[in-house]
């Protein structure tokens, strides 16, 4: 990310605004997503010692849920810095919940990287554009507005300065 300053030691890095089209992939004729494995590559380029975990309950990483499903409990740590849990269900192909006497292996990894990539979102802000629904191009321009100084200036009117009332 070309002119952000370096977060100090144990900071949670911003990393909005930091993939682009080409990162982007779409799954059918609906869904655009950033393929796992390049938002682990961006962690490690710009969020280095930050590490994805799952979290256990009762030596169990899947955790049951109200109705009888199941779900992840994930955070991020960089030494003695943890994020706070992020909740993340596990789901089939249509996003419905998995029962939790039916979830199988493959439905755990599938969810523990969809939910390293929903956690890197709510933590670090990385491809928060996909979570908004917002377009690539469109958020980075937004945020380039958002971070250059405001001027306001006094109205003038024949060059001289008005006052308002």
């Amino acid at each position: 990310m070309p002119n952000q300053p370096k977060p100090k030691e144990g900071a949670i890095p911003d990393l909005s605004g930091l993939i682009s089209k080409e990162d982007l992939h779409k799954k059918g004729s609906f869904a655009t997503y950033m393929n796992w494995a390049r938002t682990t590559q961006y962690l490690r380029e710009h969020a280095p010692g930050w590490g994805f975990h799952l979290a256990a309950k009762d030596e169990e990483y899947v955790w049951k849920a109200p109705g009888g499903s199941g779900y992840l409990m994930c955070f991020f740590q960089n030494g003695e810095t943890r994020t706070p849990l992020f909740p993340f269900p596990i789901m089939d192909n249509r996003n419905n919940p998995v029962p939790l006497d039916k979830i199988s292996a493959r439905d755990v990894t599938d969810s523990h990287r969809r939910a390293l990539c929903a956690c890197a979102a709510f933590v670090f802000g990385l491809a928060y554009e996909l979570w908004a629904k917002i377009e690539i191009d469109e958020a980075a321009e937004s945020d380039k507005a958002e971070a250059q100084p405001k001027i306001t200036r006094t109205p003038r009117v024949n060059g001289q300065k008005t006052m308002n009332n």
